[in-house]
């Protein structure tokens, strides 16, 4: 569907050259939805423009349904983004026109008749649950109703393809999930592909199905988000991830244990298994639980759980096998004294 070869953008300003994009090689399957992360500067915008040819290559291509994206021009490039619908994190909805109007401006400019144009905006509407805003103005909407609007305009030629732009950066957390469960419906109900760019790393692992990591650029790391999040393999994917688990522990916290502690990594259902119980009933030993978390990753269980074992060495040892087996892993992070993380 989208594929990225050696893919490069490269501006000059003032004789100072900047590689936004660096040699990519990157490819979307159809039907996917796919998100590209990374820091501010890391050059995801620019990546997703070139998928409409609205960001010119400097090397390399793109292609879009077997079609190399800068060799479209005049009506076979028109085509192309007829069936490209884009969103971004400001709306940019036209504030003189009503809901109505802004939907149905992108109709007209595909020389779509007005009956034709009624239907089509009537039931955008009713698709995004937004029926009753027709007439009014975006300046009398909420940033989730905006947002609402911008995805049935994006989605009035019947798009293959939805590019979202930083779509939830602009919404609260309650609206934030409203939304992502519009994108997901898209998916699933009209096949459309849909790429999210994002910094938001919640995004990604709610709604994604498979991820790029990028830096200065570079494409770092790409695989199923699951994967990614909880075995990412690249140095700067790593730090990334780490920052949305706050897994640091507070020192004054460590101060106080008097034995080691032990950092247990749970994937898939052992997340939700009673494993500490039943080790603690089995071996005789106590747990101290220091931090813990639960989350869900593209509706798979992930968890990180820092303990310190209380018992005589034998049973603790015993138990810290046992937690090894059963768990994704354990590790020492604090030896009594000494930080080792």
């Amino acid at each position: 569907m989208i594929e990225w070869k050696n893919a490069s953008v490269t501006f000059t300003q003032k004789q100072l050259i900047t590689h936004a994009v660096k040699d990519v090689n990157l490819k979307i399957d159809s039907g996917q939805i796919y998100g590209i992360v990374g820091g501010s500067g890391a050059g995801k915008s620019t990546l997703l423009r070139t998928i409409n040819g609205l960001q010119c290559l400097s090397s390399g291509e793109v292609l879009v349904e077997g079609k190399s994206v800068s060799s479209l021009k005049g009506r076979e490039l028109r085509e192309l983004r007829q069936n490209i619908g884009m969103i971004f994190q400001h709306f940019n909805l036209a504030g003189s026109k009503t809901v109505y109007q802004n939907i149905a401006f992108m109709l007209e400019t595909t020389g779509h008749k007005d009956v034709e144009i009624r239907e089509r905006v009537d039931e955008l509407l009713d698709f995004v649950n937004i029926s009753e805003k027709k007439n009014v103005y975006p300046g009398q909407l909420s940033g989730g109703q905006k947002q609402r609007v911008a995805i049935a305009r994006a989605l009035a030629n019947n798009s293959k393809i939805l590019l979202c732009d930083e779509p939830t950066s602009a919404l609260d957390t309650e609206t934030t999930a409203s939304v992502l469960e519009l994108i997901r419906r898209i998916n699933r109900s009209l096949g459309v592909t849909i790429v999210i760019i994002t910094h938001e790393l919640d995004v990604v692992k709610e709604i994604c199905d498979e991820v790029a990591v990028m830096d200065k650029g570079s494409v770092v790391e790409t695989g199923e988000v699951y994967s990614i999040f909880t075995s990412p393999k690249n140095e700067f994917t790593r730090q990334l991830v780490a920052r949305t688990q706050d897994s640091v522990l507070p020192k004054g916290i460590i101060a106080h244990c008097k034995n080691d502690i032990y950092r247990i990594t749970y994937l898939g259902d052992g997340a939700i298994e009673p494993i500490l119980s039943e080790t603690s009933r089995k071996y005789g030993v106590n747990y101290n639980i220091l931090k813990g978390k639960i989350e869900y990753i593209s509706q798979k269980p992930f968890g990180i759980l820092d303990i310190c074992i209380e018992g005589d060495n034998e049973s603790v040892t015993s138990a810290l096998a046992e937690l090894s087996r059963r768990t994704a892993g354990i590790e020492r992070i604090y030896k009594t004294g000494v930080s080792i993380a």
